[in-house]
């Protein structure tokens, strides 16, 4: 939440892990999170660097390993490889 600051999240998308990757407005990265079994609380389980500045991301349906996002400054669009197997359960 502190790396939000006054922001929303910016993006999303649903892995092909089950969890939920969510981005911000400005940090190169997605924040990896986890429902809970019991509850509507989202648990944080890591985070995986991007090549993107915030906003939009979604993945390749395709390529289970493989994660698009959105560079705002230059309007271009960065393919990123995600370690699936290096995050947390």
């Amino acid at each position: 939440m502190e790396k939000f600051d006054d922001m929303s999240n910016s993006g999303g998308s649903w892995g092909p892990d089950g969890n939920l990757y969510l981005s911000g407005h400005d940090p190169a990265e997605a924040y990896v999170m986890q429902l809970l079994k019991i509850g509507s609380t989202l648990n944080w389980i890591g985070t995986v660097p991007l090549a993107i500045a915030g906003q939009g991301i979604a993945w390749d349906r395709s390529e289970p390993d493989v994660l698009y996002g959105f560079v705002r400054k230059t309007k271009m669009v960065s393919v990123n490889k995600v370690d699936l197997d290096s995050l947390g359960d």
